[in-house]
C-alpha cells in the first residue's frame, strides 16, 4: 500500500526511520564511557536524511554535539530552532566571528593568527567563544601539523577565547588492517600528552569516528564523532554482523508503465540491453535525477511484490525500465523498493554503493531534494516539510 500523502501523489519517496536513528544511538552509547559524549555530524543535510528532522531526534536521543562542516549549515540550523551545541569542522575565517557570536556556535581554528583575530575579536565585544583546536595527524587536509606543539599552546593561551576542545580526524580508520591509523593515533596522543604537561589539555579531545568508536575503545577520549554508524550503515564491512546497528533510511518508487518487448528489441538510451527472448517490462519512476546512480548498464535490482526486477539498460533521468517477466501479478502504482537493507542485503545501501564503486556517503547525499520525505517517530509515518519537522 503506498503512503497517504495528501492532495498531491509521489511517484518516488525517502523513509526515514527516526526509531532506528535513535536507537542507534543508544546502542553507541552504550559502548562508551558515562564521560564520554557524543557529536553527530549533520552536514551536508545531515548525509541526506534532513538536518533538521535528524538534528532534533538525536538531540532527543542525548546527542551532545552537532556537527556541521560550514557556518551557513549551522545558521540555519539556529534560524529553525536547534538550540544544541554545533561545531563548525570546515575552517574559521574572520568574516565568521560575528555570526559565531549572535548564533553561538563552535567554530574549528588550524592557525594561530586567525585565532589572534578572533580572541581580539571577543575582547572588543566582551565575550568569550568556544574554539576546538583542529589538529593534521595525517589526513593532510585541515588542521594545525601534530608536531606544532607551540602554535597550539600560543592558541590555548590567548586570553579571550575558550580553548574546549582539541580535536583530529582518522584517514583510514575503515581499514582495520591499514597501520596509518595507530600513526595518527599516536601523533594525536602525543599533542594531548604535551598540553597535559603543560596544563594546558582541553577539556574535550575527539579523534573517533565511526570505524574508530565501533572498534577501538582506545580512541574514543572525551568525545566520539558518530556519523554513518548512527545512519545505520556499515563503514568497514560485515561490521552489521557484529553489531545491531539499523539503517535509517529506504528509497521507494511506483510502477508507471508496463509493455511487453519482443526477442531481439533494445530497452533504454543506447540500447546497451537487447532482450534474449520475450519480456515484460516496468517502468518505475526513479532515476538519477533523483539521485539514484546510473553507473553501468544493467546493473542491480529492484524489488516488486517481494520479488527481484533486473535492471535494464541505462537508467534514464526520471526512470528507469525493470525486467518483470517473473512478477506476472505487477500492476502499475504497485509500490517498488529500490533501497531497503531491512528487506534484501541485495538492495542495502552498502551493496547499492558498492555496485557503483562508492561508498554509503555518496549514495545518501545524493538524494534529490525533490524526492518526498516520510519520518518514522513511533511506530508512525509522518510527512514534515524539512524546515518545520515539529513532533512535539
Amino acid at each position: 500500500m503506498l503512503p497517504n500523502f495528501g492532495e498531491i501523489p509521489r511517484p518516488n519517496w525517502i523513509e526515514i526511520n527516526l526509531d532506528n536513528l535513535q536507537n542507534n544511538i543508544c546502542f553507541i552509547r552504550n559502548l562508551l564511557s558515562e564521560k564520554t559524549k557524543m557529536l553527530l555530524p549533520v552536514k551536508a543535510d545531515a548525509y541526506g536524511h534532513g538536518s533538521l528532522a535528524i538534528s532534533k531526534a538525536a538531540i532527543e536521543a542525548g546527542i551532545d554535539f552537532l556537527g556541521v562542516a560550514h557556518l551557513f549549515e549551522a545558521v540555519a540550523l539556529r534560524e529553525h530552532g536547534i538550540d544544541a551545541r554545533i561545531l563548525i569542522l570546515g575552517p574559521c575565517l574572520e568574516s565568521d566571528f560575528a555570526l559565531l557570536l549572535k548564533h553561538n556556535l563552535t567554530p574549528s581554528l588550524q592557525d594561530f593568527e586567525t585565532a589572534k583575530k578572533l580572541s581580539d575579536f571577543c575582547k572588543i565585544n566582551n565575550c568569550r567563544i568556544p574554539i576546538h583546536i583542529q589538529i593534521d595527524t595525517g589526513m593532510h587536509r585541515f588542521g594545525i601539523h601534530y608536531e606544532d606543539f607551540e602554535d597550539v599552546k600560543k592558541i590555548c593561551d590567548l586570553p579571550n577565547v575558550e580553548v574546549e576542545g582539541l580535536y583530529s580526524h582518522f584517514a583510514t580508520a575503515d581499514m582495520p588492517e591499514n597501520a596509518a591509523t595507530d600513526i595518527q593515533l599516536v601523533r594525536f596522543e602525543r599533542m594531548v600528552k604535551e598540553l597535559e604537561v603543560s596544563k594546558m589539555r582541553p577539556p574535550i579531545c575527539h579523534i573517533a569516528n565511526s570505524s574508530a568508536t565501533l572498534l577501538s575503545s582506545k580512541t574514543h577520549y572525551n568525545m566520539v564523532r558518530t556519523g554513518i554508524a548512527v545512519y545505520g550503515y556499515d563503514p568497514i564491512g560485515k561490521i552489521q554482523d557484529r553489531f545491531p546497528l539499523k539503517p535509517v533510511l529506504k528509497l521507494r518508487s511506483t510502477v508507471r508503465a508496463l509493455r511487453n518487448v519482443s526477442h531481439g528489441e533494445g530497452v533504454s538510451y543506447g540500447h546497451y540491453f537487447v532482450a534474449k527472448k520475450n519480456m515484460r517490462v516496468a517502468t518505475i519512476a526513479i532515476g538519477y535525477g533523483d539521485g539514484y546512480m546510473r553507473g553501468e548498464p544493467s546493473k542491480g535490482e529492484v524489488f516488486i511484490r517481494g520479488k527481484p526486477a533486473a535492471i535494464l539498460g541505462r537508467v534514464c533521468m526520471d526512470a528507469c525500465m525493470v525486467d518483470v517477466s517473473e512478477i506476472p501479478d505487477v500492476r502499475i502504482g504497485d509500490m517498488v523498493e529500490c533501497i531497503n537493507g531491512d528487506l534484501s542485503k541485495d538492495i542495502s545501501i552498502e551493496a547499492f554503493a558498492k555496485e557503483h564503486n562508492t561508498i554509503s556517503y555518496e549514495i545518501t547525499t545524493r538524494m534529490a531534494r525533490r524526492l518526498y520525505r516520510l519520518y518514522q517517530y513511533k511506530g508512525k509515518l509522518t510527512g514534515w516539510n524539512l524546515l518545520s519537522f515539529s513532533h512535539v
